[in-house]
Formats: C-alpha cells, structure tokens, sequence
C-alpha cells in the first residue's frame, strides 16, 4: 500500500491486487535486487481508496498492466496515477477509467497536485542527475503535461541553493509550495511560483514534513518533532495520542507509510490510519 493525501488533506490509499507480497529487509538484505524485481512484476489491478468525510471511496483502475503506479493523486475531474522510475504517468476519470498518459520524467520522489491541476514532481538524485526534465529537481505541469515552473531556473535567479535529491515537499491548495532538499537542506516557501522565503540550512526533515500557522512537523527516527519557523535549531518532540487521548507506542522507523500535507498528517500504522486534528 502506498499512503498519499489530497490538497484538502484527505488520505488516499493506493493498493496493487495480484502481486507477491512486498520482500521483507531480510530477502533485500540477502538479494539486494529482490525490491527492484518484486516492483517490476505487474499487478492484475489497481485500487485507490480516498476517504471524502467519514466516508471511503474506491476506485478501480482500468489497464493495469501499462503502468507500475507508486505515485497516486487526486485531480480536480479525476486521477493520476504515475510511476517512480521512467517517467510514465496516466489520468483517469473519476470512475478509474483511462484517458491519457504523461510523461513527468524518471526518478519521481513525490508527485502533489492542486485544486487548479498543476501537477508538482519533485525528483530524487537519479533524476536530478539523469537526463531528462527532473535534471531541474521540482517542476510544475499543468494538467496536460505541460511546464509551467522548472525550480533550477528559479534558484539560479534567487540565488538558492540547488537540488541534489528533493527529500521531502509539501503543495497546499492555496498556492504554496514548501521545499526541503539535500544536500544544503534549506526551507524554501514559494506562493504562485514567487519567493515567499528561505530559511538557509534549515535541517533535514525526513521525506515530508506539514506546515502549521509558523510551525514545522515532521518525522524522524520513529518520533514526531515541531520546529518553529523562527527557531528551527530547537525542535520538540511530539506526544502521539489516538482520539481517546492514549499515547501511541513509539512509531515503527521502517515501513511506516506516512504522508503530510499542508497542516495535516496521516500515518498507517498497520492497524488503523491516524489523521491529525
């Protein structure tokens, strides 16, 4: 299962039917090319499940075998469902059936789409230093694939440190973009494509991270920190209660599917998925 959110912070789960189960860190340890393998074998289908209100929806995916889908978000009429490596990217209508594909490059970190359809792609390092449009770190298409923001132009104008590997990004619905990046690991806010501001050598946050009035949260080591965007230097660790005010057990490091987005977070913590308040 891979745990996303939409801009309105409601948690999407994507689920692949008819593949083996995932290989636990023993098999990769032993075979390191047993997670590459097991991502290469096609699923019979795919579901995703988003929760409007109290409510889960599920949606199944027409032509699974075109697509080994690890990224899932909502558009305004539909879906998009897109892959980590190669690029290959494909938009559904509402009830799952296809329409078109997209191409939104290889080495795809994390894919945040907004109430307007852009599309946001932030790459890892193979991307960055590939040859293709992730060479720019984090881009913006419009819904049919078209560049609209390439974020290496931008830091080069703004003086900004460039894009490495873009660990960990947060798109709301209002036109704010956030960026946490290695290897300088600044914060950088942007608001319609224009520099809000850059906090230099902010720290690493993870692989995301929710942005709450001046407060940063995010996950680290298995525990929930806060930093305040006027002191990142100190950050505090968060108690994690359930809704009846009982402290969590310490969250798992490893396999923890968790997304953040805008001011919310949500964890699957194997039992149930928590939403923040």
């Amino acid at each position: 299962m891979t745990l996303a959110a939409d801009w309105d912070g409601s948690p999407i789960a994507l689920f692949a039917d008819g593949k083996p189960s995932r290989p636990n860190a023993a098999a990769i340890a032993e075979t390191p090319g047993a997670l590459w393998d097991w991502y290469r074998i096609p699923a019979k289908a795919h579901y995703g499940v988003h929760l409007q209100g109290s409510e889960p929806h599920t949606i199944c995916f027409d032509r699974p075998l075109e697509i080994r889908p690890h990224h899932i978000q909502r558009l305004v009429d539909g879906w998009l469902l897109a892959e980590s490596r190669g690029g290959r990217a494909a938009v559904y209508d509402q009830s799952g059936h296809f329409l078109r594909s997209l191409n939104l490059g290889d080495g795809i970190e994390d894919i945040q789409t907004t109430p307007n359809d852009q599309i946001w792609v932030s790459y890892f390092d193979e991307g960055v230093y590939g040859s293709e449009i992730g060479r720019y770190g984090a881009v913006c298409f419009d819904y049919h694939g078209n560049l609209q923001f390439k974020y290496g132009e931008f830091a080069e104008r703004h003086g900004l440190p460039y894009i490495d590997d873009c660990y960990a990004m947060n798109v709301n619905g209002a036109g704010d973009v956030w960026l946490s990046y290695y290897s300088d690991f600044p914060l950088v806010h942007l608001h319609d494509f224009v520099l809000e501001h850059a906090w230099a050598n902010f720290g690493a946050m993870g692989k995301g991270f929710a942005v709450r009035d001046e407060v940063v949260v995010y996950l680290w080591e298995g525990q929930l920190f806060s930093a305040h965007l006027r002191s990142p230097k100190t950050p505090e660790i968060l108690q994690t209660l359930d809704e009846s005010g009982v402290t969590l057990l310490q969250l798992p490091k490893r396999s923890l599917e968790y997304a953040l987005r805008g001011p919310w977070l949500a964890m699957n913590l194997g039992s149930a998925v928590y939403l923040s308040l």
